[in-house]
């Protein structure tokens, strides 16, 4: 009995799994567009299930824990302190009980520090603020990898595509080498030179396929999805303005001015330089008196003339000496603002350097676009004129024109998808928003 029920619970187990799988399998299904498209793609940007975006998102919650902790300084403080505590009583004292012990509700509350809580609050909120600023320029490097993913995934369709035929192209000559080398009207040498060639394409086409399923692996990492579907939609990029050859391409000083107002890198470290000055005056304000007014509630086992029931007051705390514990901070927290300075001027001279970088490239990439249909247009007219030949059993070159054809295709898709690439990551530089879809 023990066996059957056991049995049966695996088995009910198992069935509950696959319909759980199942259910999952039908959403992934509705939720995942056949093809898929570019707009989708890019609209998993902000995942969270990534481990950047985790990361990212603990980052954030250490900001707002420290300016938690920070603001805790302006609040209601309350404790119950007890004590128990026996002792030997003088003679001179009225109450002769050996226990002394001690029930308290003390309450305190910070009234002014000269400006010790509000500095360190501030500075915590520009460091949560650097960190959101960090948090935008990854969710626009992450929209540039997932669109260069995907147009790896394309590229590597059409490399597929064009070893094929490619290869098709060969065998069919290596077939009829052989034929004819069966007949003595080739000389070995020719053949094992044909044989070579074949075998070095289909090297090619091996690797066209594997480089196809790495693609694809990596663009379905990147969107957080658990497969990916073999069909891909190529976009129109000439209807996305930003991110195509009609796009103006700026003066490049006007580009460097945006970058150094928005780049997010470069926010991120004006926000660390802010919290960096906060935190000095913060604890510079540590050497200044703290006003606290305090409030007990006391019980007393044995009662004296100081055991007073209840008492209220306002205490003043004048520092005198710190053990040199405030100057060690202000030295500390002066490093960092010094540190962050210089990491301020290479960050904008690396930021200049690549902007001038994709702007050369981008200015190249439009100049090939003056005419971007003339080299198409002349294969598919070499296509044509061969396929007539082809019929009339003039010539035999279909296959060296459909493989140039590939080859026109392949440069035209790689230069228009780089051309995307390099404006995308512009943008990322200048902190232009990247909804290109919106």
């Amino acid at each position: 009995m023990l066996k059957i029920s056991s049995g049966g619970g695996y088995f009910f187990s198992s069935c509950l799994l696959f319909l759980v799988s199942a259910c999952v399998s039908s959403l992934n299904a509705r939720t995942i567009p056949e093809p898929v498209t570019l707009e989708f793609a890019l609209s998993r940007a902000s995942q969270s299930d990534s481990p950047e975006m985790m990361s990212f998102s603990a980052q954030q919650q250490i900001a707002l824990a420290e300016q938690d902790i920070a603001h805790a300084n302006e609040g209601v403080y309350v404790y119950i302190n007890g004590r128990l505590r026996y002792v030997e009583p003088s003679k001179i004292v009225p109450a002769s009980k050996t226990n002394d012990s001690k029930l308290s509700l003390d309450i305190s509350k910070r009234l002014y520090d000269f400006g010790q809580t509000r500095s360190l609050i501030d500075a915590s909120k520009a460091n949560l603020a650097s960190v959101n600023a960090l948090y935008s320029d990854y969710l626009s490097k992450r929209v540039v990898a997932i669109m260069q993913a995907y147009f790896n995934v394309l590229l590597a369709d059409i490399i597929y595509s064009r070893s094929m035929e490619a290869m098709s192209i060969v065998y069919v000559r290596l077939d009829k080498l052989r034929s004819e080398f069966e007949l003595k009207k080739i000389s070995d040498i020719e053949l094992l030179k044909a044989e070579n060639e074949y075998r070095e394409i289909r090297r090619e086409q091996m690797q066209a396929q594997s480089d196809q399923r790495l693609t694809r692996l990596r663009l379905s990492q990147l969107i957080s999805l658990g497969y990916l579907p073999e069909q891909l939609e190529a976009p129109d990029l000439e209807q996305l303005h930003l991110l195509s050859v009609k796009r103006e391409l700026p003066d490049v000083e006007l580009l460097y001015q945006q970058a150094f107002d928005q780049n997010p890198r470069l926010v991120a470290l004006e926000y660390k330089l802010k919290s960096a000055r906060l935190k000095i005056v913060g604890y510079q304000a540590e050497k200044y008196p703290v006003i606290e007014a305090k409030l007990q509630a006391a019980d007393y086992a044995r009662e004296l003339g100081t055991s007073d029931k209840y008492w209220a007051g306002i205490e003043v705390s004048v520092p005198l000496y710190q053990a040199g514990q405030e100057n060690a901070k202000i030295r500390r927290s002066t490093g960092e603002l010094v540190q962050l300075e210089s990491e301020r001027l290479l960050t904008r001279q690396e930021i200049e350097q690549q902007i001038l970088e994709l702007w050369l490239k981008i200015s190249d990439l439009k100049r090939q676009f003056d005419d971007p249909d003339l080299t198409i247009d002349y294969r598919d007219l070499y296509l044509d004129r061969s396929r007539a030949l082809y019929e009339l059993e003039v010539t035999s070159d279909l296959g060296d024109a459909m493989v140039k054809l590939s080859d026109a295709q392949l440069f035209k898709a790689q230069t228009v998808f780089e051309l995307a690439i390099n404006w995308a990551k512009l943008d990322v530089l200048v902190g232009n928003p990247m909804n290109y879809y919106k």
